[in-house]
């Protein structure tokens, strides 16, 4: 494990950029070793990601295209069910996700949870679903292509421990 792809950027243990997250992440590279090292990464991004839901939600639910009653709240794990396609869910009142949606870039990441969002209106892939959907993140449709072209990323490991 020498890079990471993070909401869309790559990001090297290591490396030179100047923002947070790879200040972040030299610290930890520097502090552990081997598979300590891994697992420490992996919870640093599993919170890193938890928190940029939270944040897409609260943009959303800010925009006031969408009403939700009582709390709706994320999940980050490292796999979902036994697909591999899947990269999220509606579960009760979580949406879980997959802990390798943190290399998606940010408006896939949008696309992502206004989906699993939609999924509070109807769970069906119908006409009404796809207008919620839109409703919620106009012009979801580059999220969504991005989403796509993010496939195979998705169900690679993120991290080999």
């Amino acid at each position: 494990m020498n890079s990471l792809l993070i909401f869309g950027k790559k990001y090297r243990l290591k490396g030179r950029r100047e923002d947070d997250i790879q200040k972040r992440l030299n610290e930890l590279a520097s502090k552990f070793n081997g598979k300590e090292s891994a697992q420490i990464i992996k919870e640093f991004l599993a919170d890193l990601l938890h928190s940029e839901l939270a944040q897409l939600y609260g943009q959303i639910l800010d925009a006031g295209k969408i009403d939700v009653f009582g709390t709706l709240d994320f999940e980050v794990t490292e796999t979902i069910d036994k697909r591999m396609r899947r990269i999220a869910k509606m579960k009760d009142n979580r949406i879980i996700v997959k802990l390798n949606a943190i290399s998606l870039p940010r408006s896939a990441l949008k696309y992502v949870v206004s989906h699993e969002m939609a999924h509070l209106v109807t769970k069906k892939h119908g006409n009404r679903f796809w207008k919620t959907v839109e409703s919620i993140y106009p012009g979801y449709e580059d999220g969504q292509r991005l989403f796509i072209r993010s496939e195979e990323i998705l169900r690679t490991p993120l991290i080999s421990v």
